[in-house]
């Protein structure tokens, strides 16, 4: 995805898709729709497929991907 010139476009445009992480620091609970949830933290989730289905499957917790590429 770092060589697609459409993808920061299409990111921005996500409501998953969070550009600014520093200032969550302390209060992630507080990105997600339902902050009273349990939070799963996946390192290194790549192009995010693997953990987009694992949250469509698991409604009650709360995913946090990250990956050091952006």
């Amino acid at each position: 995805m770092r060589r697609k010139p459409w993808v920061r476009t299409e990111l921005a445009e996500s409501e998953f898709f969070i550009d600014n992480p520093t200032e969550l620091i302390g209060k992630w609970n507080e990105a997600f729709k339902r902050p009273k949830q349990s939070m799963h933290l996946e390192l290194g989730c790549g192009k995010g497929s693997f953990i987009a289905k694992l949250a469509s499957r698991n409604p009650e917790v709360n995913y946090l991907a990250i990956d050091i590429k952006s």
